[in-house]
């Protein structure tokens, strides 16, 4: 209540106050013979004023009383309008945001009346609804769906989803129900949630996936299928190829005089690297399609084999290799043990022409997360074609000073990807590189 109105009860009260002592005045002056008026007025008996004063006191005390009163019920009032306000916008918000989600919702009892619907939910089900039983509305039955989802939240208190088929010639193809419970404040189940989800182009593009992964299925094996045959059928001419020029190279002047020479030896080092690539492609086919059996490995105990092999292989070399005790992984043995022969084998291979070969491999926190690295301090890349190197017979170096097939990093780069990992190397020109892959972490 405002202000003022408080002022006016008070001003009655004083009122009251004063037309009681004038009132009483005059009955004991007129009806009691208490003397004059004015006697009475301004100069009342002891009994009188005490009488009068208590009158008056309990008068002020009971506009007092009145006050307080309408105070709380004004701060009462002010209280309720601002919650109604609150309230009014919480849910202008909360029918802004179940617009905006774009999903159908609506709020059904436990019997299964229709209690709220949202406009999608109208527009999808095909009209307003509330106050009517879901089923014999927009389900088109006499009895609730045997699927339903939200009797099954009604049964055990969880959220159940259901993914349905709409009538042929509709544009929508499919929908997904998801039905979770509503409660009151004693937790007891007083109603259920529905939303509903049209997924028709989720369900075409997950169907054009599985025709685009039954494809490439197709078409890898059709790739594995070709690769046996060119290695098995370039094997056989390419051995009869070498044979022979290796029998013309025996049988050669061994003084040198025959012209020939020059050429047997060609044909019997391009045989050879020509052995070596499909050795490599029939390696890089077998990683696409081979069984992964996962375990546990002891990486750097895999690491300390492989440098031992090449320091056998090329006993005339000297190279400082660090390998970090302790690395585990947990990957297919044989896989993992390719991927390192590869990368220790090409660390080993282009620092050939650096004086203090040094090779380093350890674990490693990058930002794509936990993983490990190679690094060396040999001839480099220049990073501008830092994606080029794991691509089949891409080769950044040449190929005299540093021979090889160029079959080795795209193969690293399978073994990497066919455990859900990922690979990618640094370098820079006549500083070394460092390779990064990641794989999943070992039991250890």
């Amino acid at each position: 209540m405002p202000e003022f109105k408080k002022s006016h009860i008070i001003l009655i009260a004083l009122c009251c106050i004063v037309l009681f002592w004038g009132a009483d005045a005059f009955i004991d002056s007129i009806l009691f013979d208490g003397g004059e008026l004015a006697q009475q007025l301004f100069s009342p008996t002891t009994k009188e004023l005490w009488y009068r004063t208590s009158f008056a006191l309990f008068l002020s005390l009971f506009t007092a009383f009145v006050c307080v009163v309408i105070h709380q019920r004004d701060r009462l009032d002010h209280q309720l309008k601002t919650a109604l306000e609150e309230a009014a916008a919480e849910r202008a918000k909360s029918e802004a945001i179940v617009a905006a989600i774009g999903d159908g919702i609506s709020i059904q009892d436990t019997g299964l009346n229709v209690l709220y619907q949202n406009d999608v939910h109208r527009q999808m089900s095909g009209g307003n609804f509330i106050g009517m039983q879901c089923y014999s509305s927009y389900g088109g039955g006499d009895a609730p769906c045997p699927d339903c989802p939200i009797i099954a939240a009604f049964n055990d208190g969880g959220i159940h989803k259901l993914v349905k088929q709409t009538p042929a010639g509709s544009a929508t193809t499919h929908i997904e129900i998801i039905a979770s419970p509503l409660r009151d404040g004693n937790g007891n189940i007083v109603a259920g949630i529905e939303v509903v989800r049209d997924i028709s182009s989720h369900m075409q593009s997950e169907a054009r996936l599985k025709r685009k992964a039954a494809a490439l299925e197709s078409l890898n094996r059709e790739l594995e299928s070709f690769a046996h045959s060119v290695s098995h059928d370039l094997r056989k001419p390419l051995t009869v190829i070498y044979t022979a020029a290796h029998y013309l190279k025996e049988n050669s002047d061994p003084g040198g005089a025959d012209p020939s020479a020059y050429f047997i030896n060609t044909i019997c080092d391009a045989s050879q690297r020509m052995e070596e690539l499909i050795d490599s492609l029939q390696m890089l086919a077998n990683i696409s399609h081979r069984q992964i059996n996962l375990t546990s490995l002891d990486l750097s105990e895999l690491a300390l084999v492989i440098a031992a092999d090449l320091g056998l292989i090329y006993p005339e070399r000297t190279v400082s290799c660090h390998i970090a005790p302790g690395l585990t992984a947990y990957g297919d043995c044989g896989l993992i043990r390719i991927l390192l022969e590869n990368l220790l084998g090409n660390a080993w291979k282009y620092t050939a022409d650096t004086p203090s070969a040094s090779i380093i491999f350890d674990r490693c926190d990058t930002v794509r997360g936990k993983g490990f690295f190679i690094r060396d301090n040999g001839a480099g890349f220049d990073m501008a074609f830092a994606d080029n190197l794991f691509k089949p017979f891409s080769r950044l170096h040449d190929s005299k000073r540093f021979p090889g097939t160029g079959i080795g990093l795209a193969t690293v780069k399978r073994v990497v990807e066919r455990h859900g990992g990922q690979v990618w190397a640094e370098g820079r020109v006549g500083e070394g590189a460092t390779f990064y892959f990641i794989l999943p972490e070992g039991n250890g």
